[in-house]
């Protein structure tokens, strides 16, 4: 069996003792996990007071599987716990929280440590940035629920559609998770004054058009679209392109945009469930169906559109 780690942190405007409190009882859980919130409606039993050691909850869902977590250890600074999965496939793990009081923040550190086959080693980097790249979506909604006392992130699987014809002008952009928002303004500035330039007709909501990611690094090749009524000739830095009829696999997202891999997170896992082929090059769409202008972060609705094979 090879070992492998995953560990990713985040500051946070709370005291390390309500960090630790709040992460030790796991009613909260379903507030932040980033595993829970694809499936709200899965089945919890809580064992214990909770806070306490030997304390814990078992999960029985769909898209979730089953498992179990049970507080083994607690200090004032750090939780350790036994993480078993019975479903999709059995294995266990050794996972850790440390809150770091650093001024008025807290620096939470959210760890595991586990075990992969030797047969499966191929296999070893790919699980540490999955797991990785769900512990970055958990501890941001830890972060929003520990210090607003909500996470505006909904998730609502629509399935299989069929998406006709997109005629469409954009500007190409690359870039981390990160550098994506800023990058997505400044495309969409520019393409608003194209499209009052030339009197172009608008035919459906904006849209950014991934073509590729490098997992690893998290890196996306991208293109912020608007749809229009016909094809255009267009000078660069803008191109023009048209998505032929085709069908797709669709999440909606309901709140604040920084949650938006939780939708992402969903498509993937819901089409891998239910054994929908989908492609890996283009990624998919994100559809923003309301203006950030007219409307308040939390009441954003985006669609994540994956293309079926």
């Amino acid at each position: 069996m090879l070992d492998y780690i995953v560990e990713k942190r985040i500051d946070i405007a709370t005291q390390a003792e309500s960090a630790i409190n709040f992460l030790a009882d796991y009613r909260n859980w379903p507030q932040w996990s980033p595993w829970l919130i694809m499936e709200p409606e899965c089945k919890l039993d809580y064992r214990g007071e909770q806070g306490n050691i030997g304390d814990g909850y078992q999960w029985d869902g769909d898209l979730v599987g089953a498992g179990e977590m049970t507080l083994m250890k607690r200090s004032a600074t750090q939780l350790d716990m036994h993480l078993s999965f019975q479903r999709p496939f059995k294995s266990e793990a050794k996972v850790s929280f440390q809150a770091v009081q650093m001024g008025n923040n807290t620096e939470v550190r959210w760890s595991m440590k586990s075990k992969v086959p030797w047969y499966l080693f191929f296999l070893k980097g790919l699980f540490q940035t999955m797991i990785g790249m769900d512990y970055e979506r958990g501890l941001k909604m830890l972060k929003s629920s520990l210090e607003t006392g909500e996470v505006h992130s909904r998730l609502k699987l629509i399935g299989e559609r069929t998406q006709e014809e997109i005629h469409y002008v954009g500007v190409r952009g690359s870039g981390t998770i990160a550098e994506l928002g800023p990058q997505m303004q400044a495309h969409f500035s520019e393409l608003h004054q194209l499209i009052e330039t030339k009197g172009l007709e608008i035919a459906g909501p904006p849209f950014a058009l991934y073509h590729s990611m490098k997992m690893k690094q998290q890196f996306f090749e991208f293109t912020t679209c608007f749809s229009v009524r016909q094809k255009v000739e267009v000078a660069k830095p803008f191109e023009t392109g048209t998505l032929a009829s085709c069908e797709t696999y669709v999440v909606e997202h309901t709140g604040e945009y920084p949650f938006m891999g939780n939708a992402w997170s969903m498509a993937m896992n819901a089409s891998r469930h239910h054994k929908v082929k989908v492609k890996r090059r283009p990624l998919g769409i994100e559809r923003y169906l309301n203006d950030p202008r007219e409307n308040e972060a939390k009441d954003l609705v985006t669609e994540v559109v994956l293309f079926k094979k």
